[in-house]
């Protein structure tokens, strides 16, 4: 189950890296003449009067669809390190609207699919939905905000993994000078699993099923540098509790930092890449080496490259790698997942 929560974070820190560099750097793409990618700009020319239409109406839309082929080298995030391809798709849809100049009312739907070919209690569906309320104060130098989350993590081959979480958010933004930012937020997230049941005391199978509740500050700053990049740094802290009472197996501290960046090359090509480190402290999981409390340190990286082909059809090809120091050798681990393919964006 590692494993596959590992996939969806890479997969939703990269489409949300991709998405934020879109945005940004959507002016300044240039066409293609070739006569090869006409079937492309067909399909652009399509979606141009939908946006139109709904920007008088004052809402912005915002659509990317993904499909990726990709190479895991550790699935399960094991000593065994069983190797396995497999097929990601993934639709992001975000709707903003603009109620005034500093009232917006945003919904998003994040849907991620991937299918391993031969390795298959790994595949997921993750369907995660969003609603939030944003309001500009002192001439936009302030923004505060409210989210809700709905996220439905499915592994059809793998039950006790599945969950239904429900998260709220409270943030404030402050734009510092041009465009320098900071935002710190506030979240309280419930994790309800579909089939997992507890263990009690005495390693017994209760008929409870497992459910967490998470408390913690998120804190981010960022800011654009000369129109060809953005750099960011977030930091999150926060406290996982189970209801899991052997040895209370999933109460943990947790602090995450996360630095990032999306570089422009040229017109056309431009990077991204981040890095996380991610520190995990148990309260009553004890070590099969020394009988400490289990911690876990976590490196992980991602870097990707992309190409606008079009104005709206990018190629892109990244390379993840994970890996966890922890004093419970069970827990030690590394892995890396290469991918390539096509996003569709307007």
């Amino acid at each position: 189950m590692k494993k596959l929560l590992t996939t969806t974070i890479l997969t939703v820190i990269f489409l949300f890296n991709l998405n934020a560099f879109a945005d940004e750097g959507q002016e300044i793409k240039i066409e293609d003449t070739h006569d090869y990618l006409k079937p492309l700009r067909y399909v652009e020319v399509l979606t141009q009067p939908i946006k139109r239409h709904l920007r008088k109406n004052k809402i912005d839309l915002n659509f990317f669809a993904g499909l990726l082929q990709g190479y895991d080298n550790n699935v399960n995030l094991d000593p065994e390190r069983k190797k396995d391809g497999f097929l990601e798709t993934s639709l992001n849809t975000e709707a903003v609207y603009n109620y005034t100049d500093d009232i917006r009312l945003k919904v998003e739907n994040d849907t991620a699919n991937v299918l391993y070919y031969n390795e298959k209690d790994a595949s997921l569906l993750d369907i995660y939905n969003k609603a939030g309320l944003e309001l500009d104060l002192l001439n936009d130098a302030l923004t505060v905000g409210m989210d809700y989350a709905l996220d439905y993590l499915i592994f059809p081959r793998d039950e006790d993994g599945t969950y239904l979480s429900h998260e709220v958010k409270a943030f404030i933004k402050h734009a510092i000078v041009g465009d320098f930012y900071h935002k710190i937020g506030y979240r309280l997230l419930f994790k309800n699993y579909s089939h997992d049941k507890t263990l009690n005391g005495r390693k017994e199978r209760t008929s409870k099923l497992r459910h967490d509740v998470r408390n913690g500050i998120d804190y981010e700053a960022g800011m654009h540098l000369l129109d060809r990049a953005i750099v960011k740094t977030s930091l999150q802290f926060y406290r996982n509790k189970s209801n899991y009472e052997y040895h209370d197996y999933y109460d943990y501290w947790s602090f995450k930092v996360r630095p990032s960046f999306i570089l422009m090359l040229n017109d056309k090509l431009y990077t991204s890449g981040s890095f996380t480190y991610q520190q995990r402290t148990y309260d009553g999981r004890l070590s099969s080496e020394d009988d400490e409390h289990v911690y876990d340190d976590t490196y992980s990286f991602n870097i990707s490259v992309l190409y606008d082909i079009t104005r709206s059809f990018t190629f892109a090809l990244s390379l993840s790698y994970r890996e966890n120091s922890s004093n419970e050798p069970l827990q030690k681990y590394s892995g890396t997942v290469f991918t390539g393919g096509l996003y569709y964006s307007f």
